[in-house]
């Protein structure tokens, strides 16, 4: 393994952890426990204070994060540049770091706005997901793999991005209903204030339909194991999937923990924190997809099941 592709797994670690401890700001309504930025308080150590140590905690972490990327950046100039799909991803990364480090100062300065909280959020999962995507192909194309002809047409690979996809969805929705607080928009679960499907006030919706883009994660994540199997996959592939999809029943029923606790900090912590592991899942499963092909006929079959049922549904609309 190469230094490049040990700073990227080190990274994406660091990355990980950075997210959980902004969870714990966010839990634990520490987000304004430095007031200004980049300063904390006025000062580069800020006095220890219980909101100010978990905020200082995150900026720290974070600035351990751009460390560690300055020497993905310096390797990914000596070694990578003969390698373009590796070189301008990580490029791109560290452009989605700049924007990260932006968008944490607007917050703070600007109040901690949902929106803001939420596109801070997001920009932390895309940095993570193309450094995940970036150490894949890599290590992939280290073991002289490559990817075959027609991956694409994988209903494995396709909806692993897709759900990977609605993972991201899932948890920067969930980010933005904390910031309005319509956490507990829905005082029940898993029905919303006695009902299956609630009208209500905005924040009753907004609430519901996380529940919605939710439950239909959980059945992309049934369609991708079922997938797996029907082309063969390879064994720590399905294994991948169907921790996956564990991964989503544990973090379903920490969801319902949040109402039934009324957002305890370490229920919320584990909920943003789980939610975060399974899209790195996903994205690390859409990444490896393409190299690591199921049984050629178990693929062949997938694919004329796939169209078949592209033709059933033409001729019914």
């Amino acid at each position: 393994m190469s230094w490049f592709q040990r700073l990227l797994l080190v990274t994406i670690f660091a990355t990980f952890v950075l997210v959980v401890i902004g969870g714990t700001v966010r839990a634990t309504d520490s987000g304004l426990g430095c007031p200004d930025w980049p300063q904390c308080h006025g000062e580069w150590i800020p006095p220890a204070e219980y909101h100010t140590l978990i905020e200082f905690s995150h900026r720290t972490a974070a600035s351990i994060v751009g460390v560690l990327f300055l020497g993905v950046t310096f390797f990914t100039f000596k070694t990578e540049r003969k390698r373009p799909l590796v070189f301008w991803l990580a490029f791109t990364a560290g452009l989605l770091l700049v924007a990260q480090i932006a968008l944490g100062g607007v917050t703070v300065v600007n109040e901690l706005p949902p929106e803001i909280v939420a596109a801070h959020l997001g920009t932390a999962m895309t940095f993570m997901g193309v450094l995940i995507v970036t150490a894949a192909i890599s290590l992939m194309r280290a073991r002289g793999a490559s990817v075959p002809a027609g991956a694409l047409d994988s209903p494995f690979a396709r909806l692993a991005i897709v759900t990977a996809g609605t993972a991201f969805v899932t948890l920067v929705l969930g980010s933005y209903i904390s910031g309005t607080d319509a956490s507990l928009a829905c005082g029940g679960w898993p029905l919303c204030n006695g009902s299956l499907v609630p009208g209500g006030d905005s924040a009753e919706g907004l609430h519901f339909l996380h529940r919605l883009v939710a439950g239909l994660l959980g059945i992309m994540l049934l369609g991708l194991i079922y997938e797996g199997f029907a082309e063969r996959r390879a064994m720590w592939l399905m294994a991948g999937s169907i921790g996956a999809g564990a991964v989503f029943v544990a973090q379903a029923l920490i969801g319902a923990a949040n109402i039934w606790t009324e957002l305890a900090a370490g229920v919320v912590v584990a909920h943003l924190s789980l939610a975060a592991l399974l899209w790195c899942m996903m994205v690390a499963i859409s990444a490896l997809a393409f190299y690591i092909p199921g049984n050629e006929s178990a693929t062949d079959d997938a694919r004329e099941r796939d169209r078949r049922s592209g033709k059933v549904t033409g001729w019914a609309r």
